[in-house]
C-alpha cells in the first residue's frame, strides 16, 4: 500500500513548511516514514556514547535529550494524526516541548534505549497511517491554533526527524576547544 501524495501546506501551519521541504522528492507517505525511519534508528545507534549527555552550549538539551524529543514530537503528531483520521473536531492544544525536554528523563537512559522507543514509536506510526484512505488523510482539523490533516501530520513527523539528524550533525558530533 502506499499513501501517494505530497501535504498542502495550507493544511499546517506556517512552520510546517520547513519540515515538508525536508522530505523534497518524495511523494509517498508511507515510504517516507519506512526510509526515514530506518536512517533514524540507525543514525542514533550511531552517535558517540561519548556524545550521549553533550550539551554544545550552556542550558541546551543533550543528545539524548533531541532524541527524546524526536520521540515525544512523533508520539504528539501521531495522536493528532489518528484525531483527524477519525474525524474528530476538537481543537487540540499545542505542546511546550522544552517542558517536554526537561521532564523527558533522559540521565539514565541509553542511546540504544532511546533507538528501539523510536523504532517503536516509528513503527505505530506506520500502522496507524497504513490504511488511511485519502479522505482520512486529508480531514481537516484544529491543532495549537491551526489547521492541520492527517497527511500533514505525517510530513512533519517525517521532516521533523530529517530536521534533527542534521541539528545533531551540525551542533553536537562537533570537538569541543578545551
Amino acid at each position: 500500500m502506499s499513501l501517494n501524495g505530497r501535504p498542502n501546506p495550507e493544511h499546517a501551519s506556517a512552520y510546517a513548511k520547513y519540515y515538508f521541504d525536508r522530505t523534497a522528492g518524495q511523494t509517498d507517505l508511507l515510504a517516507a516514514l519506512e526510509q526515514n525511519g530506518k536512517e533514524m534508528a540507525a543514525f542514533i545507534r550511531s552517535l558517540p556514547a561519548d556524545k550521549a549527555d553533550f550539551q554544545y552550549a550552556e542550558g541546551k538539551w543533550t543528545t539524548k535529550s533531541v532524541i527524546a524529543h524526536v520521540n515525544d514530537t512523533e508520539r504528539v503528531f501521531q495522536f493528532r494524526a489518528l484525531c483527524f483520521s477519525r474525524k474528530d473536531t476538537v481543537h487540540i492544544p499545542g505542546f511546550e516541548e522544552d517542558y517536554y525536554a526537561m521532564h523527558a528523563n533522559t540521565a539514565g537512559r541509553t542511546m540504544e534505549e532511546l533507538a528501539a522507543e523510536f523504532e517503536a514509536i516509528r513503527a505505530a506510526t506506520i500502522s496507524l497511517f497504513r490504511y488511511m484512505t485519502d479522505d482520512m488523510l486529508d480531514f481537516k482539523g484544529t491543532a495549537n491554533n491551526n489547521v492541520l490533516t492527517a497527511r500533514s501530520a505525517g510530513w512533519i513527523i517525517a521532516g521533523h526527524a530529517v530536521h534533527h539528524i542534521g541539528i545533531i550533525k551540525e551542533r553536537y558530533l562537533v570537538e569541543v576547544e578545551e
